[in-house]
């Protein structure tokens, strides 16, 4: 039984992220950038929660100096195994637009906001999460 509520509360907490994996990534030459890039192959399945709202939690990354966050990056990881610091993949970072700012925290948040797929700007991540709600959990 205990094993069972665990579980539950793994998948719950990790669905949103486990959606997010259901992607290919392979190399591909992008002309406005010039050179070979990760371009992401997303899954029918992905696809179809194209513009849905999601709910996922992890961890700021911070794009600018200020305490509060108007835009940033929400990592799975905690920033020493992030996907820019650490070995995780492309899946698993999202650029997030609160629908208001929120301070910096290190500790662990939740965003629920519309998904957005990135299939064609090479200046943006695989996933965007706009007007969302963010909350400190920790």
């Amino acid at each position: 039984m205990v094993s069972l509520v665990f579980y539950l509360l793994f998948n719950l907490q990790s669905s949103g992220w486990n959606l997010l994996s259901d992607v290919e990534v392979v190399r591909g030459y992008d002309e406005f950038m010039g050179e070979e890039i990760d371009q992401p192959i997303f899954s029918n399945n992905l696809m179809s929660h194209n513009g849905e709202e999601i709910t996922l939690e992890g961890f700021i990354i911070p794009l600018k100096q200020d305490n509060e966050q108007s835009y940033f990056i929400l990592s799975r990881f905690p920033y020493q195994s992030c996907f820019f610091c650490g070995a995780a993949g492309p899946e698993t970072v999202v650029e997030v637009f609160p629908k208001k700012g929120i301070r910096y925290t290190d500790k662990r948040i939740r965003a629920r906001g519309t998904l957005k797929l990135n299939e064609g700007n090479p200046l943006q991540l695989f996933y965007i999460l706009k007007d969302c709600e963010v909350e400190v959990l920790d």
